[in-house]
């Protein structure tokens, strides 16, 4: 008896159709990841002395995380938890231990150099107004001092307002 196998074409091409669009529907899902991103600029204050500073946020809802995108303050590709109530959004961000881990930009310049009390920074707490996005923070070292002051504002943006990859 000879088995006659149908012409497998159209099933085949069914097939990859319907792949095509539930790849399709997964897409989005991944760019919707973030809800909000935070671009803020400002200063940093350690010791009377005031240097130009930025910090760019992504935050996300499910899981409260704020993915840090851009800055040179805080090591980039690293999360915070943060806790958002009806007035501010506040976070914390702690240093590993001094010899655990140097953090260095992408030029391998080392972090934190340019104001050698920040050597001893501990932790970094942040709060931003949701109302009129103004980010305060203070930089801490080991013993919960200050060693610095924050003063930046913020713009809030959507996925869409940001400009596409260039690479």
């Amino acid at each position: 008896m000879i088995w006659r196998i149908p012409d497998a074409a159209p099933v085949l091409r069914a097939g990859l159709a319907a792949l095509a669009a539930w790849a399709g529907l997964a897409a989005p899902a991944a760019a919707a990841e973030f809800h909000l991103y935070l671009l803020c600029e400002g200063r940093v204050a350690s010791r009377g002395v005031a240097h130009d500073a930025q910090l760019h946020l992504a935050l996300r809802d499910n899981n409260m995380t704020a993915l840090i995108q851009r800055s040179n303050l805080l090591p980039v590709g690293e999360r915070m938890r943060y806790t958002a109530s009806a007035t501010a959004y506040t976070m914390s961000y702690r240093t590993p231990v001094a010899g655990s881990r140097l953090y260095t930009d992408w030029f391998g310049t080392r972090l934190f150099v340019w104001m050698p009390d920040l050597r001893r920074l501990a932790e970094t707490r942040l709060t931003i107004d949701r109302q009129s996005a103004e980010l305060r923070g203070e930089l801490l070292n080991a013993d919960g001092d200050t060693l610095g002051q924050l003063r930046m504002q913020c713009e809030p943006r959507q996925a869409d307002d940001l400009p596409e990859p260039k690479f």
